[in-house]
């Protein structure tokens, strides 16, 4: 896979100690030993190519979640990233996709407003459902995408963004002329373009090729989030990150209640907004790629790197698969020192219809029996796999050494396999060895 060049890494800092043995020192909410499997999803449409891969890293709690939707001329990604616990994350992911996808049409996007009262919508049945389960309070980032094909076979797009975590449209691996693009930001982001203290792709957006669009991150130390929480009452610390109240290090997202309880402001005005920053860009060419990812990548990556890093990978091998492009990324951010869950989906505007059906994968499943002596490591990785809805005991493809959540056995029960392709490759070997087979026979035994 194509390498990007050191320099290009932002390295996270004071975020844990690590000891000789690169195991991370004893931190609260940090493990000794990070949790290295990584479940790919993989989901496509006759207009539409998409994948996702997620990784618990270094954190106690794998807090991230997502959902893919794609149908028809129209699909709507979403990544979500929690902090203080998986509740708004996990709740607000389908109900999210649920409440804008219904505002969707096949060729139309929502209009700004519609998701704007979509996300307060879902924010505001988040706060009852915490009412009910209290265990579940806590705050989650959204980074998302609408997406829909027109009939001049362009793409219209609308990145959505409501914390840290960030959104990318980036030109297709087949794209050569540097052809631009108008694209729509939101009005506070222009109101600051013209300011002498304005700085590129952190207080205002800078596209540079090969990205045609990115999501500034919502901060607290950002000025138009700095302002709208001091005029709530609340303060920005000069901490490294800036923190809301000398506690929260990101200023807009579902949940995190305990900013939102000034009944005299409306929900745009508290000290963290459920507001999203929407991106509108039209014209996009068949082969645009949108990425999505939580602050895991971001922390130790710049937008740029891994839209060359996904671009360069695609011009190489236009077969590469995105789910192993996307796994790729977050090893390459786990090296780079990230200390958090990690989430990646790529969305490839082109036909993925061959991509409809498509099951599970786990990557990283030799980490199970590198750390079986390891009791804390051995219940992380169990933790992992009954979350994902995987077996706890890797049975990996004897041809490909794939392994995916729905296998095909051999009657003999000794052998796996991913596909029916890697069935009959592996026939031929393993037939004078199936006790099922009568040694006799030319086609491999049914699943």
């Amino acid at each position: 896979l194509w390498e990007i060049a050191p320099e290009t890494c932002h390295q996270s800092v004071g975020l844990c100690g690590v000891g000789r043995s690169g195991s991370v020192e004893s931190l609260p909410g940090m493990l000794s030993t990070p949790v290295e499997l990584i479940r790919v999803q993989r989901k496509g449409s006759l207009h539409f190519r998409c994948a996702v891969a997620e990784m618990q890293g270094w954190r106690n709690h794998h807090e991230d979640a997502h959902e893919m939707h794609c149908q028809g001329s129209a699909g709507g990604f979403w990544v979500l990233d929690g902090h203080g616990g998986d509740g708004a994350a996990h709740y607000g992911a389908p109900e999210l996709a649920k409440e804008i996808g219904n505002a969707m049409k096949e060729m139309e996007l929502p209009a700004d407003k519609e998701i704007e009262r979509g996300f307060a919508a879902v924010d505001s049945r988040l706060r009852g459902y915490v009412a009910e389960h209290p265990e579940k309070d806590s705050g989650s980032t959204v980074t998302g995408a609408l997406i829909a094909r027109q009939t001049d076979g362009t793409y219209t797009a609308k990145l959505c963004n409501c914390g840290d975590s960030r959104g990318l449209l980036v030109r297709g691996p087949g794209e050569i002329a540097s052809d631009d693009y108008q694209v729509s930001i939101p009005q506070h982001l222009e109101a600051l373009m013209s300011r002498p203290d304005a700085v590129l792709g952190d207080t205002v957006p800078d596209f540079r090729w090969p990205v045609v669009a990115e999501s500034i991150d919502h901060k607290p130390s950002h000025p138009t989030e700095k302002r709208r929480i001091e005029t709530a009452g609340g303060h920005v610390t000069e901490d490294d990150p800036p923190r809301l109240d000398g506690n929260l290090a990101v200023s807009r997202g579902l949940g995190d209640f305990e900013y939102k309880q000034d009944s005299g402001r409306p929900v745009p005005e508290q000290k963290v907004s459920v507001v999203p920053d929407i991106y509108s860009v039209s014209g996009l060419k068949a082969g645009t790629l949108c990425i999505l990812a939580c602050d895991g990548i971001w922390d130790v990556m710049t937008g740029e790197s891994v839209a060359e890093f996904i671009r360069g990978s695609l011009q190489r091998d236009p077969n590469a698969d995105l789910g192993d492009l996307c796994a790729e990324l977050i090893r390459l951010s786990l090296r780079r020192n990230s200390r958090d869950n990690m989430t990646v989906m790529i969305v490839h505007l082109l036909d993925g219809s061959d991509w409809s059906l498509m099951p599970d994968e786990m990557k990283n499943y030799d980490k199970i029996s590198e750390q079986a002596h390891d009791e804390d490591a051995r219940k992380n990785n169990v933790a992992f796999l009954r979350k994902s809805q995987f077996p706890l005991e890797p049975k990996p493809c004897a041809v490909c050494k794939k392994w995916i959540a729905e296998m095909h056995i051999c009657p003999c029960k000794a052998e796996f396999y991913c596909n029916r392709d890697c069935q009959k490759k592996g026939w031929k070997a393993h037939k004078p060895l199936c006790s099922a087979s009568g040694n006799s026979g030319s086609s491999p035994p049914s699943r």
